[in-house]
């Protein structure tokens, strides 16, 4: 398996087109709107180098029956399942922000070896074993696969085949004999420019007069065509008229990188393709994709919560008020939110269903009340840590204030918590927790939205809760006889 080293060495030599606040970006691994993304994906390949993570970052492929990373394998079983969530919880506290290119990556690889083996099954295609061969490379070469699923959507109340503009979902624009031409784009992309594939999929079902958006395949990030425009929240501005290391929280990690991918008339070669045109399929692939994302990312926002909680603890005691009993009890509300996340998502995966292709895929309800329960988590850990830390995360000094000699004694005397903590020490800690909750990331927000926004969550937890049958038990035993 590649270092982390070697991993960034790869990303640096592909000159990926990237555009970052209006600007061309020369070298996307020094930028300071993608280093930290691409600093936390490379922990990614430290920590699967290292003898006490085996079982955990990495597993035994069936496919090569070498050891692999486990952001590129496939689930056959419930404890790989729960060893992908347990995978996200163990990360997070490591890097506090975002390694999307593999977590989707993940969900995108196992939705299509289960899919495209559907298809071959029922329609005589060949598009799984294309996708072996795909999964095989990658897993040799240990590649990083971001996953492509969300489009740009154009107007929200029109389906696809409806837009004015059908670039606004990804789509087909010819078929060749030797592959395909795609146009269009995919939004909120974390990590994609710094993956050496991008993992495309359609974002929902699709419907027989939208053959053309029916569409999944591979693609270099630095495909001709490819073009990567980063994203810019608020927090990433800062990282441009500053390197104060004191002034962002998470220096080396936060950033979640993300960009709008689009597709400006790229050839995708026929062995890369592994869903063209076959509409039926589309629902079944977005569906199992967004389970095991949601999976992921509610192992990952625990991690998250657990992270926030210990953070706030130390804040706790820079100001001196860690034994006070609100605050004793905020950190318990913490973890005990995160714990039921984590706790409801490792349920998902132990009540796995399993597909006609032997992957299994968390239990529906489950996952979903999961995901739901980790965004509350993450939202509810940002409040009680800025109740635990005070005002000061809001006007806390800048290390520019601390350099100055003109004010340094100033703010050394009058931001001061504890006599035996350091003035820069308690900064520190509270631009970290600064960070964690939200003001100075996109963490809450990307949380919500991050595996479908609560409202797709909420649906499926309404088609699959078995109402009727919890219906019937309850008439049953008060003596109601049905009509």
């Amino acid at each position: 398996m590649k270092t982390a080293q070697e991993y960034k060495d790869s990303i640096r030599a592909m000159k990926q087109v990237v555009y970052a606040f209006g600007e061309k970006v020369e070298q996307v691994a020094d930028h300071p709107t993608f280093a930290p993304a691409l600093n936390a994906i490379a922990l990614t390949y430290e920590l699967a180098g290292e003898k006490e993570n085996e079982g955990l970052m990495t597993v035994k492929s069936p496919f090569t029956g070498k050891l692999v990373n486990r952001f590129l394998h496939i689930c056959l079983s419930p404890d790989d399942l729960i060893k992908r969530c347990e995978l996200g919880k163990f990360l997070t506290p490591f890097h506090g922000a975002c390694v999307g290119a593999r977590c989707a990556g993940t969900a995108a690889l196992n939705a299509l070896y289960a899919t495209t083996y559907d298809m071959d099954e029922k329609l005589g295609t060949d598009y799984h074993q294309r996708f072996l061969r795909f999964l095989t490379h990658a897993q040799d070469e240990d590649l990083t696969c971001s996953g492509m699923v969300t489009d740009a959507k154009g107007d929200r109340s029109l389906s696809p085949a409806q837009q004015a503009d059908r670039d606004v979902y990804l789509r087909v624009k010819e078929v060749r004999e030797d592959g395909i031409v795609v146009r269009g784009a995919k939004a909120h992309q974390s990590g994609a420019p710094l993956a050496h594939f991008n993992i495309v999929a359609p974002t929902t079902s699709m419907r027989e007069n939208e053959k053309e958006f029916a569409v999944a395949f591979a693609v270099p990030a630095n495909a001709p065509g490819v073009i990567h425009i980063a994203e810019a929240p608020a927090p990433n501005a800062r990282r441009l008229f500053s390197r104060d290391v004191m002034d962002f929280g998470n220096h080396e990690y936060g950033v979640h990188g993300s960009t709008l991918t689009v597709f400006d008339d790229v050839f995708i070669p026929r062995e890369m393709v592994f869903l063209c045109g076959e509409c039926e399929f589309t629902g079944p692939l977005a569906s199992t994709f967004g389970a095991f994302q949601r999976l992921a990312t509610s192992g990952c926002k625990s991690g998250h919560c657990d992270l926030t909680c210990g953070a706030a603890a130390v804040a706790a005691e820079y100001n001196g008020c860690e034994k006070m009993g609100h605050i004793r009890d905020k950190v318990v509300e913490m973890s005990f939110q995160s714990a039921l996340a984590f706790g409801t998502a490792v349920a998902a995966g132990y009540k796995a269903r399993v597909t006609s292709s032997g992957v299994c895929v968390p239990n529906d309800l489950l996952v979903n009340a999961a995901k739901l329960q980790a965004v509350e988590a993450v939202w509810s850990a940002s409040k009680l840590a800025t109740e635990i830390v005070g005002g000061v995360i809001c006007t806390a000094p800048s290390q520019k204030d601390f350099d100055n000699p003109e004010i340094a004694g100033y703010v050394d005397k009058y931001f001061r918590g504890k006599a035996d903590v350091s003035t820069a020490d308690r900064v520190r800690i509270t631009r970290l927790v600064e960070y964690l909750v939200g003001q100075g990331s996109i963490i809450p927000t990307e949380s919500t939205h991050g595996g479908g926004p609560a409202a797709v969550q909420r649906l499926m937890i309404r088609q699959t809760n078995n109402l009727n049958y919890f219906k019937t038990r309850a008439k049953r035993m008060a003596g109601i006889k049905d009509r």
